[in-house]
């Protein structure tokens, strides 16, 4: 009975059987596709990540909430690609298990196959907002955060082998020696002033520097040492000997991490907001967007507040063109290439974002208008892609990139055939 509920309520809204079924093959290569560019791109990332940070007794903890923190980062990449492979390898197996000739058959056309795709995208359209417009910036500085706090407290950054050092809370150290990045210690020397005025001082053959799993705190692990406590009041001394002694120390900071102010830091609400607060140099036609009163104008270089905005927005709508290039460049027959019109897919793909990047550099200096840098590739790449699928539209079997080579295979034989009947006249 939940099952026929379940399939009466999709057809209450719109969704028929064959719209599920051509989801159901889309999504299959678009989850694996985003699942292995994650992976690949966090593990490279990691590797680095824990030699930075694990050398200097960094916990793994901080490693997992900065991978964390790239996630957006890289989903926002992977994507635009996900679902470009999503949408042409279906349309490439619909074609190649002759589903596509059953479907025209019976007057389902590309035009009525492209009704699911793009409810798919417009979904996927709505994620990019919110990761592009808001996800990414406040996860990019998290993570810029997260890596000043690492490493401005690291222990080999604080303590010098041969110094005192006074920076830890009430502690005095001195280190004779240390290795492994400052995590093996030799010749430990601890003193700490009480509050009552008392001190305590220890000694340690050996030790090591890590952190508490939970909090990062720095702690010294001390090794077959000697522990002084004095007492101010009744010059009561106290001496004990150890073979382990754990001692929790602080490790003292510069100033607090910057606040969010960079253009690629800021919200899609605040990059609008502070359109509106520049000058009208910087910002000729600042859009009605509301501020609020305590929102005050931060200073960028050159024109990078508008291109940053334009780049967003450009980024988030070039998701709407890959299903009218995506079906056509996954038409394929059994005789024919299957990977060519993949291969071209994701040679345009990477030109397109390629171009987009020269142009927002283009912008950030002033050199081009974001309307023609950043603009003007996804307006070609739209009219590219509209153009494929008219080419296809009535003829499914004709894939646009067979046809291409086939057109200049017809042109290399008649220019031969031209060469050959031009030289035997002569």
């Amino acid at each position: 009975m939940s099952l026929t509920l379940s399939r009466s309520m999709l057809q209450r809204f719109g969704i028929t059987r064959i719209d599920r079924y051509i989801l159901e093959r889309a999504l299959v290569p678009l989850t694996a596709s985003i699942g292995i560019a994650l992976v690949a791109l966090l593990l490279e990332r990691m590797v680095r990540l824990m030699e930075l940070l694990v050398n200097q007794g960094g916990p793994v903890l901080l490693v997992l909430k900065l991978l964390a923190n790239l996630v957006p980062h890289y989903l926002g990449y992977a994507l635009p690609l996900a679902l470009f492979l999503g949408i042409t390898l279906s349309a490439t197996r619909l074609s190649v298990d002759s589903e596509l000739d059953a479907l025209q058959s019976a007057g389902v056309g590309l035009t009525r196959l492209l009704r699911p795709v793009m409810w798919l995208t417009v979904m996927l359209t709505l994620v990019m907002v919110l990761l592009v417009g808001w996800l990414q910036p406040l996860t990019r500085y998290q993570f810029r955060a997260l890596m000043w706090a690492a490493t401005n407290s690291a222990w080999d950054l604080a303590v010098e082998k041969g110094s005192f050092f006074n920076g830890i809370g009430n502690y005095t150290v001195l280190i004779e020696d240390m290795g492994d990045s400052g995590r093996t210690l030799k010749g430990v020397f601890v003193q700490q002033r009480k509050t009552d005025g008392g001190v305590v001082m220890m000694t340690a053959e050996t030790g090591e520097a890590g952190r508490l799993p939970d909090s990062g705190q720095i702690v010294l692990k001390l090794r077959n040492g000697r522990r002084v406590e004095t007492e101010r009041a009744s010059d009561k001394v106290t001496v004990l000997s150890f073979e382990r002694f754990d001692l929790p120390m602080e490790v003292a900071t510069t100033d607090p991490f910057r606040d969010r102010s960079g253009e690629r830091e800021l919200t899609f609400s605040e990059l609008l907001c502070q359109l509106r607060l520049q000058p009208a140099a910087q910002a000729p036609s600042p859009p009605p967007w509301p501020c609020s009163e305590s929102a005050q104008p931060l200073q960028f270089k050159g024109s990078r507040l508008e291109s940053e905005t334009h780049a967003r927005l450009v980024r988030i709508l070039s998701l709407l063109f890959l299903p009218f290039m995506s079906i056509p460049l996954g038409l394929a027959s059994r005789r024919s290439q299957k990977a060519a019109g993949l291969v071209v897919g994701v040679i345009l793909l990477a030109l397109f974002n390629y171009l987009l990047q020269f142009g927002e550099k283009g912008a950030d200096y002033g050199r081009i208008s974001p309307w023609l840098g950043l603009w003007g590739p996804l307006i070609a790449m739209m009219a590219l892609s509209l153009f494929l699928f008219w080419l296809v539209k009535e003829r499914p079997r004709d894939n646009p990139v067979e046809t291409m080579f086939a057109a200049l295979e017809r042109s290399r034989a008649n220019l031969t055939a031209a060469v050959r009947r031009a030289f035997g006249r002569a």
